[in-house]
């Protein structure tokens, strides 16, 4: 009777530890904790879909982290290339080890390599469409063309604002050089209808009438786009300056096969654009055709080369706000 109770026992132990490791298989095999300064839900959707997609003994889960004092506990960013840059430069970061990121340009990337970009969000041209009708789309193909529509009204934040629009103004002006910049929107000024204070008045003002023209983000006009949109975007063919947004693992993190996973997924997987599509994030992936085309071409994406510092910036924009944002208020009042 001992000897059957013992073998019993042996064979309820074996599966019991057999059922153990079946549980481990299929659970999570590893967790990722991701520190975001984007919106909370599309970096979610973007990691869930990315998991989805693994077969279950390597699944991954994600912790979404957004708050400053999180920071610390992460082991990877998804965020603006500014605060990569900045947390590069603290040697906060380590070198991501992704295949794919072989296939983007260096001027995508951190010199060494410890964070990539993965999306960009182009500055537009909101073009309403009964002004199109009007003035002939072909009328607007360029920034060059807003001084030429004299009769138009325009309609955009104020650059010195906040980062968003103080990197547009960085950008634009280090791509055509500041005083080029100051006497270009000296042109266009008699045109601004308004300095809007939130993102969204230029986009509503654009599609309702109340301006024909507006200069603002895709990301903006993205969560509003329907079927029956009565206005278009338009990314001036020359280029345009964009917000990138990449990908750094912290310095800490044990977790730099699965983030390199991600990074990989991210920059080639057709699954990844579709999820910047329904979440309506507005954002454009470097790489749009995934690893079977080419990367997009660099010197469409204008970006801060030249302000590389604080002061530098504050320069800059005390400058906008002298020379255009005040002076255009002083006309205003005669």
């Amino acid at each position: 009777m001992s000897k059957k109770f013992f073998l019993l026992a042996c064979t309820c132990l074996i599966l019991f530890l057999a059922g153990c490791s079946f549980i481990n298989t299929v659970g999570p095999k590893s967790t990722v904790k991701v520190f975001t300064t984007l919106d909370k839900s599309f970096v979610e959707a973007l990691c869930s879909k990315f998991s989805d997609g693994l077969p279950k003994e390597n699944k991954i889960t994600f912790e979404i982290l957004n708050k400053e004092n999180e920071l610390s506990q992460a082991d990877c960013i998804i965020g603006e290339a500014t605060f990569l840059q900045q947390k590069s430069a603290e040697g906060s970061l380590q070198r991501i080890h992704a295949e794919f990121a072989d296939l983007l340009p260096e001027e995508l990337k951190d010199p060494d390599e410890k964070w990539i970009t993965v999306f960009y969000d182009p500055a537009v041209i909101l073009v309403n469409q009964a002004y199109s009708r009007k003035v002939g789309q072909q009328q607007l193909l360029h920034w060059t063309d807003l001084p030429k529509q004299t009769g138009a009204q325009i309609v955009m934040e104020n650059l010195s604002d906040n980062e968003s629009t103080v990197m547009f103004l960085a950008a634009m002006s280090s791509r055509m050089g500041q005083h080029e910049f100051i006497d270009y929107f000296k042109q266009i000024r008699p045109l601004i209808k308004q300095y809007a204070k939130f993102p969204i008045t230029p986009v509503r003002m654009a599609t309702t009438g109340d301006a024909d023209i507006a200069i603002t983000r895709r990301s903006y006009v993205f969560k509003y786009l329907q079927n029956d949109f009565p206005a278009y975007i338009l990314i001036p063919e020359e280029g345009t300056p964009v917000n990138r947004y990449g990908i750094g693992v912290l310095q800490n993190s044990k977790r730099q096969n699965e983030v390199a996973a991600f990074v990989n997924w991210v920059l080639q997987s057709s699954e990844a654009r579709t999820v910047l599509m329904t979440t309506r994030s507005g954002y454009l992936p470097v790489l749009p055709r995934g690893e079977k085309g080419q990367a997009v071409t660099t010197n469409a994406l204008w970006t801060n080369s030249y302000y590389k510092n604080k002061q530098a910036l504050e320069k800059l924009t005390e400058e906008w706000l002298r020379e255009i944002r005040l002076a255009g208020t002083e006309e205003e009042k005669k």
